[in-house]
């Protein structure tokens, strides 16, 4: 398992990184686009539909650019809501040994379902924001 010294930071960086982004749709498809573009424009390195199991995809893996690549967070997508259910899907990518930590995006406050650490793998959530002026800034 790599040290927190080094997951710690890039999951910090993801989730400040996501928050400080204004959403103009909240829909999976633009939320996970405009997700990949913020995290691509700050240099980090994403690959959509990462398999994590047969059966389950991380919706992004994120990981610093080579050479320096020493920690990878996943990130999956929970904008209905977090879900005691949720935390099955996050154990199995949590099982992964690409994934060093996970961030569950949301527009719920409401992370009472949302595990602090799963194996070892650090947990953490990502507040939406959906901005309405966002669409017509262009």
């Amino acid at each position: 398992m790599v040290a927190d010294v080094y997951v710690e930071p890039l999951t910090q960086r993801v989730v400040e990184l996501i928050e400080g982004t204004a959403f103009a749709h909240l829909d999976s498809a633009s939320v996970l686009g405009m997700i990949a573009l913020v995290l691509t424009g700050a240099g980090l390195v994403t690959l959509r539909n990462f398999p994590s199991d047969a059966r389950e995809r991380l919706s992004l893996l994120v990981a610093e650019p080579f050479p320096r690549v020493e920690a990878s967070v996943g990130i999956v997508l929970a904008t209905e809501g977090v879900s005691a259910s949720l935390t099955d899907r996050l154990r199995q990518h949590a099982a992964h040994p690409a994934v060093d930590g996970l961030v569950v995006v949301t527009t719920d406050p409401d992370v009472r379902f949302l595990p602090y650490e799963l194996d070892g793998v650090p947990v953490r959530a990502a507040f939406l924001l959906d901005s309405p002026a966002a669409g017509s800034a262009s």
